[in-house]
């Protein structure tokens, strides 16, 4: 290096005072168990929920790693990278502080309202938001241990736990189905027009031309397909790219909203590329376990972070065309504005903050480990007639039963389900309903769709319905109809939640009343209502029919018997 060059960071001792990091240590240590207490049942129910592999050992490591919806995979890398990247900064800056009465205040505040929030809605168990709650508390520690000096320099890792918490099943459930879609049919109009492979979308299916045997080639385009598992790992991915790219401020900022586009980019490509390879190779090599599937899944990262670094490239060249400076070769450049006191230290060992995350993780693990009431009263069995004319036909039923699986996962015992059969005639398809009643329990009513998916069906096409079913003297009632198909059977559901004297076909909106109507000590009931019809021969309209029928002339007893 020449005199005249100057190194990419200024050496430590000129940022002001650095507590050594073993003065800093024991109150780290201390906070992380603490911590690790007060957040053990989020991450253990979240976490859990995602990782197959942590308790099927019937399959090889990797098929339960990568196997059903795994979305975040990747959570358990994210706190490692963070950690790496804070003593990275730890090595460039050290721990500069400059604490001020407002620091301080702000901190205790930013502290104080997410720690509440914590413990809020681990109460009420909203596993998701009580963990990115944990992403405040943390920001606020650090503001009232160092000042904004220290928070500044370590906003990053901390920025970067937001991907290792996953977002509700439900939420997961919708935006995928609808990534899926637009990414299939998009991929359908660039293999038809660019390399005229005939093939037609019918939801979740790819129909291809005839082999020549002249049988029919179906590709199915599956969950893990369709975009989101690669816009959650991308977008991590992404958001250390900009951190650590070449290109400067606001660029890196564009970079990182560009993983959105590119990812979707990517997954169109590579659903092409398999509607392609069918045509050519057949769905053998395409469909789920081909040799050409799961390689797709492996260059298709490959393309994104090629088409991220083309990005990157094409803004630097941008900025030496037109003469403007957006080149910056330092390694976590804003570093080196950071400035701390001198005559001020960071105080990890807080004794008011690790007496409040000792009291938070106390409470936290008494909510987690309190036995939940089962409510066991009948209501749903006493909701429906045993026996029901339904267009002209008169329906009898005999009682099915849950598995004893599924009613610990639901925590009531409080459902009835039944199968209608034609008393006369009895040949004809019939349908099943089934009741979920739960009176202060949100996971009793639960998503309909992720548990015809986690019994291995694959939805191929959803959608909401009217029903004119009279209730109350209104208008039509609002359902959503869902329709699977597992091999060769198809299945056609329709559901509704009722939420107190309301009903709803949004998962999210009735589960935000119950847990209101909770918090408030209100009466938190509500209950999942699904209507279930086998498609026979393949005529999927004799089934919606059926079940429309069903839910006109039972919708109204219901309600009248529900409570």
């Amino acid at each position: 290096m020449s005199g005249s060059e100057k190194p990419d960071y200024e050496p430590i001792a000129t940022r002001g005072q650095t507590t050594p990091f073993v003065f800093l240590l024991p109150g780290l240590l201390v906070a992380t168990v603490l911590m690790g207490l007060a957040w053990y049942g989020t991450f253990s129910r979240v976490w859990a929920q995602w990782f197959p592999a942590w308790w099927r050992r019937d399959t090889p490591l990797l098929d339960r790693l990568t196997g059903g919806d795994s979305y975040y995979t990747h959570g358990p890398l994210v706190p490692v990278v963070a950690i790496a990247i804070a003593f990275y900064i730890y090595s460039r800056v050290g721990s500069p502080a400059r604490r001020t009465r407002g620091s301080s205040t702000l901190g205790w505040l930013v502290f104080g309202l997410f720690l509440a929030a914590h413990l809020l809605f681990t109460f009420a168990s909203v596993t998701f938001a009580s963990g990115f709650s944990l992403l405040g508390v943390m920001f606020g520690m650090v503001l009232i241990w160092g000042g904004w000096p220290l928070a500044r320099a370590y906003a990053l890792p901390i920025a970067l736990l937001f991907f290792m918490v996953p977002l509700p099943l439900a939420w997961i459930d919708g935006i995928n189905f609808e990534l899926k879609i637009f990414a299939s049919k998009a991929a359908l109009w660039i293999a038809t027009h660019m390399f005229g492979v005939p093939a037609v979308v019918d939801g979740s299916y790819v129909l291809l031309a005839p082999d020549a045997d002249g049988l029919p080639k179906t590709l199915v385009i599956e969950n893990v397909c369709g975009g989101l598992r690669s816009i959650i790992a991308l977008t991590f991915f992404a958001a250390l790219f900009a951190a650590l790219c070449r290109a400067t401020g606001a660029w890196r900022w564009f970079l990182l909203l560009m993983a959105f586009p590119v990812a979707i980019a990517c997954n169109i490509a590579r659903i092409c590329g398999l509607i392609v390879a069918a045509h050519h190779l057949g769905t053998d090599v395409a469909g789920e376990h081909g040799w050409f599937h799961d390689l797709s899944g492996i260059l298709v990262f490959a393309l994104a972070l090629a088409l991220m670094f083309m990005l990157e490239s094409a803004v630097l060249l941008a900025g030496r065309v037109l003469k403007r400076n957006w080149f910056d070769a330092r390694l976590l450049g804003y570093l080196n504005t950071i400035q701390g006191d001198k005559h001020t230290a960071a105080r990890t060992m807080h004794l008011g903050v690790l007496a409040t995350l000792a009291i938070a993780a106390g409470l936290s693990l008494y909510w987690v480990n309190r036995p939940e009431p089962k409510p066991v009263g009948g209501v749903a069995q006493q909701a429906l007639p045993t026996r029901v004319e339904v267009d002209d036909a008169v329906y009898t039923s005999s009682d099915l039963t849950l598995d004893g699986k599924v009613l610990a996962i639901l925590e009531t015992d409080d459902y009835v389900y039944r199968r209608f059969n034609r008393e006369v005639d009895r040949g004809r398809p019939g349908f099943d309903l089934l009741i979920v009643f739960s009176k202060n329990n949100r996971r009793g009513t639960h998503s309909p769709e992720l548990c015809i998916q986690g019994s291995g069906e694959k939805i191929v096409s959803k959608g909401p319905v009217k029903i004119d079913t009279g209730l109350g003297g209104g208008g039509p009632l609002a359902m959503r109809e869902v329709v699977s198909q597992d091999g060769r059977r198809m299945v056609y559901y329709l559901y509704v939640f009722k939420s107190g004297d309301s009903y709803t076909t949004n998962y999210t909106v009735q589960q935000a009343s119950i847990l209101l109507n909770g918090l408030l000590r209100r009466e938190a009931v509500g209950a999942l209502i699904r209507l279930t019809v086998t498609v026979e021969d393949e005529d999927l309209e004799a089934a919606r029919r059926l079940a429309r029928a069903a839910a006109t002339r039972l919708m109204p007893i219901i309600d009248e018997n529900l409570p």
